[in-house]
């Protein structure tokens, strides 16, 4: 879902300086009513379906995994119907051009963009009021459910799937409307072209590290208090070496099993561990869980998962330059113009995340299982491993290579928990992560057959190399098509070396 709403403001950010000029609707009263017309229908069918999965739980409570297994997927499809609506606002329809004109909401830089996406925000908060009731339902059916009430529970989703997301996106849209808005005031007082974007850059930079202190605070935490548990969290953190700011606790009101780590840099890195996870487990469960969160970290995953961002937009930058090329001069071979050349851009976009994004995404989610697995496994006496394990118990009585069983079986047992709890059904697929099924049955395969751990990880270590080598031969190709054209040169100068020799001088 989040990266749903990042997509939303990706658009918003991507959206060219004016409508163009073949929009399919531009009255500004049919433009209104279609902007808000998606978000209606889509509450109204999750209204109708919702009290369809309600009846279904209440009389049916032997096909409850397959009832919910259905809601959550028409509950995805009508998240996708919204993320559509936005796009066939910004980039059909007059009504961006038309709220960017207006003097009202002009006083203030981003605050028609923000209006832009009001219906979208506004869907997603009218899903969650009318899906409330199959809170209730799954609880009664024997799953964790909610016990708050309507209104604390779209609060709760608010705060943990909404602002978290949308608070440091709308700054970096404030401060893209500031800078596109004054880019002349920029560009006169630094002597660099480029001053806005770096200006740009600089502010979505300095969120990316903050993130982390933000999400403290928008999510209800505390500090993990003194105990068993929170000794037993940080002898493990001593034994891998993983630096964290501090562990705190998800405070849910009881409706997730959840853990999530936040940070790339060990002052603002914090691994949350929700208060429903803490009290359905076992502190070996608990462990595993967080070994997990730890495991990406110990792997880096976030860092290569920039490293896949910054490859997409060299083979996006690549592939509009392309176009733009071919698209001028006399001996040209398309007639695009510019907003084309972005709206193929974009395209290129979904198979690079769509597909690529979420196949390296579950690979590393397996790899911070095996992770978790391994740090829930005896390591100070192997005879504590009672399972056959071919990592405790090998055949010729030496230490073998791969996961244990014990740590297998305990992290297996931690992810039954959070599909069980959370009402998920096991075999529900999940772009990012997989199904918990899989999962599972992947955890449990390695802990039997050492040489099946041993190819996976050299899968990830292909991944990783993958993903680097892509980064590195395209910033070699940018920089020397750069060098090879004069007005790229020209502008580099212009924009980095004449404002430094000024400053130094």
């Amino acid at each position: 879902m989040h990266l749903q709403i990042i997509a939303a403001f990706a658009m918003l950010l991507w959206w060219p300086d004016q409508s163009p000029p073949d929009v399919w609707v531009s009255s500004p009263v049919w433009c209104t009513l279609l902007a808000w017309l998606n978000p209606a229908i889509c509450i109204l069918l999750a209204r109708i379906f919702t009290r369809k999965v309600v009846s279904r739980l209440r009389t049916d409570q032997a096909a409850a995994t397959r009832t919910l297994n259905s809601f959550h997927r028409k509950s995805g499809i009508l998240r996708l119907i919204l993320l559509a609506g936005v796009g066939a606002d910004l980039f059909l329809t007059g009504h961006p051009g038309q709220l960017m004109a207006s003097s009202y909401l002009s006083v203030l830089p981003g605050l028609p963009q923000m209006f832009l996406l009001l219906p979208y925000l506004m869907g997603m908060v009218g899903l969650w009021w009318v899906t409330f009731p199959v809170e209730r339902a799954s609880r009664d059916a024997g799953f964790l459910g909610s016990t708050s009430t309507r209104f604390e529970y779209v609060v709760f989703n608010v705060r943990h799937q909404l602002l978290i997301v949308a608070i440091p996106l709308s700054l970096i849209v404030i401060a893209y409307a500031a800078t596109h808005e004054n880019r002349a005031w920029f560009v006169q007082h630094t002597g660099s072209p480029w001053a806005p974007e770096a200006v740009l850059g600089f502010v979505a930079t300095v969120l990316f590290i903050v993130s982390p202190v933000l999400l403290r605070y928008i999510w209800s935490t505390s500090p993990l208090p003194p105990g068993p548990l929170r000794d037993r969290l940080e002898a493990l953190c001593a034994r891998i070496g993983l630096r964290v700011s501090d562990i705190l606790i998800w405070n849910s009101g009881g409706q997730l099993v959840n853990a999530a780590v936040m940070g790339i840099f060990p002052r603002v890195r914090y691994i949350m561990l929700s208060d429903a996870l803490i009290d359905s487990m076992t502190e070996e469960e608990t462990e595993s869980v967080f070994g997990h969160e730890a495991g990406h970290v110990h792997h880096h995953h976030i860092p290569f998962f920039l490293l896949f961002a910054l490859a997409s937009m060299l083979v996006v930058s690549g592939i509009m330059e392309l176009l733009t090329r071919m698209s001028q001069g006399v001996d040209a071979i398309w007639e695009l113009d510019r907003q084309m050349i972005q709206t193929i851009g974009m395209a290129a976009l979904l198979p690079l995340w769509g597909i690529c994004f979420g196949w390296i995404s579950r690979r590393f989610e397996r790899q911070a299982d095996v992770y978790g697995a391994w740090c829930a496994s005896p390591h100070d006496d192997n005879a504590a491993c009672k399972l056959p394990c071919c990592v405790h118990n090998d055949i010729d009585g030496q230490p073998g290579e791969g996961v244990c069983a014990t740590g297998a079986q305990t992290f297996v047992g931690a992810l039954r928990k959070v599909a069980f709890l959370n009402g998920i059904p096991p075999t529900e697929p999940s772009w990012r992560h997989s199904s918990i099924a899989s999962r599972m049955a992947f955890l449990t395969a390695q802990s039997g057959d050492s040489m099946m751990a041993l190819r996976f990880a050299r899968k990830i270590r292909n991944i990783k190399r993958c993903l680097l080598a892509c980064c590195l031969v395209g910033l070699i190709i940018t920089g020397a098509y750069v060098g090879w054209h004069p007005g790229y040169r020209r502008d580099i100068v212009r924009s980095v070396v004449e404002p430094m020799r000024r400053l130094f001088n």
